[in-house]
């Protein structure tokens, strides 16, 4: 026996609105629904991601003390190459 409308919670009536609403679509209506839910979906899973995963940290000092080694690099050259990639890296490097 089917469960009277008044005996229904507020979230059980609202579901079944939607199942109603869900049956009631044709083929097509019901695949477009589907796929927009799947898009939107995987839209705010990629956007989820993008804003919690954690921007890389770069270690200038690491650099600069790896590129030391290489011959031929002074310090006027070593201070023109931190000075770039401080302005390239922005705010990912410490």
């Amino acid at each position: 026996m089917a469960k009277r409308n008044c005996r229904r919670t507020q979230d059980e009536a609202r579901i079944h609105e939607k199942a109603v609403k869900m049956r009631k679509m044709t083929d097509e209506q019901l695949v477009h629904y589907v796929e927009d839910r799947v898009e939107k979906a995987r839209s705010e899973g990629f956007n989820h991601g993008k804003k919690t995963a954690a921007p890389p940290v770069i270690n200038l000092t690491e650099i600069m003390d790896e590129l030391v080694d290489v011959k031929g690099i002074g310090a006027v050259k070593m201070k023109q190459i931190r000075i770039i990639l401080e302005n390239r890296l922005g705010g990912y490097a410490e």
